[in-house]
């Protein structure tokens, strides 16, 4: 795959571009028909399958005050838009003055002229240019004028739901992981970076990896069995999201954290990919850390009866793009 950081860097292939665009939050159900559509296009007419995204939501830019937590990272959907069969992605930074071109401007000058896409495949809910005023209809109406082939993808819908970014991060802010895992097509996971933490889960004999979630969503507070992926290997574990009140009594934060069974070693620093299966129980206040510590180890034998030893993810490890990650999580804080 080749990835490009930005339209101006983008130099067009000898073959013709197949275009899709868009944030593919998810990359769920719904953006794989029309990535589906993309690439079959692209097949039939011997064109390169190319996908426009952004490196931080556009809702950062136009209306920060109703951006919504992510459901993964640039790197995973880097990641899957690869599985996919995407082999160009133009990562465009996204800024005020990117958000100010007028959406005919923003098809003339950036879509057909610069990545000289000569078919186009979006989403029934697509939206580009200044206020948002670029759809589907206007690219279907610019289609003869500007030379390209214009083809968009119906809703897709999972019984009476319409599969979409905002259904799944409402169902994984509730705890629901099966909705999210039928919205997705796959489990949901956290592909996070392993902060310091207080050490608690150590004292307690639980030693546990913070997760830096930052601007990810997280379920709902609450213990869950996981597995755990890392080094090449899946492990058993269990997660931990809530404020610790036990611990920090007053503290409203949450917090993140798993319990990797089976494991020894450093994690600081890492890259884990934690992929929650079922919730165990509700986040609670004990009076004694004694109390606490019985309650994890009744916690870590549930998920031992939960989870399997030989489990196979169907969940994309992704390949760490340091350079492109590393510069989205700066412009996403």
């Amino acid at each position: 795959m080749t990835i490009v950081n930005g339209i101006a860097s983008f130099t067009p292939p000898s073959t013709p571009v197949a275009l899709t665009l868009g944030f593919f939050d998810g990359v769920h159900r719904g953006h794989q028909q029309l990535l589906a559509t993309l690439t079959g296009v692209a097949r039939t007419q011997q064109a390169t399958p190319v996908v426009l995204t952004f490196d931080s939501h556009p809702f950062r830019v136009v209306c920060p005050d109703k951006l919504p937590p992510m459901i993964m990272t640039l790197t995973q959907r880097i990641a899957l838009l690869e599985c996919m069969g995407i082999t160009h992605v133009i990562v465009q930074p996204f800024d005020q003055q990117f958000a100010e071109i007028p959406a005919r401007a923003f098809v003339h000058e950036l879509l057909v002229r610069k990545i000289q896409a000569r078919i186009i495949v979006c989403g029934y809910d697509t939206h580009f240019g200044r206020a948002r005023e670029g759809t589907h209809t206007l690219l279907r109406e610019m289609a003869a004028t500007e030379g390209y082939l214009c083809d968009d993808v119906p809703p897709l819908r999972a019984d009476t739901t319409i599969v979409s970014s905002t259904a799944i991060r409402k169902a994984i802010q509730g705890g629901d992981l099966a909705t999210a895992r039928a919205l997705l097509g796959r489990p949901w996971s956290i592909w996070a970076h392993v902060v310091e933490g207080l050490g608690v889960g150590r004292q307690l004999g639980f030693p546990t990896a913070n997760l830096d979630t930052g601007y990810l969503v997280v379920p709902a507070s609450g213990i869950y069995a996981a597995y755990v992926h890392l080094h090449n290997a899946t492990y058993r574990g269990v997660l931990y999201v809530g404020t610790r009140p036990t611990v920090t009594p007053g503290v409203t934060t949450r917090t993140c954290e798993v319990y990797v069974m089976d494991f020894s070693g450093d994690l600081y620093e890492e890259w884990i990919l934690v992929e929650p299966v079922e919730h165990l129980r509700d986040d609670q206040l004990f009076t004694t850390l004694d109390e606490l510590r019985a309650q994890i180890s009744r916690d870590v034998q549930q998920a031992k009866s939960l989870l399997k030893t030989d489990y196979v993810s169907p969940v994309v490890l992704p390949r760490h793009y340091d350079e492109v990650d590393r510069r989205h999580r700066a412009r996403a804080r």
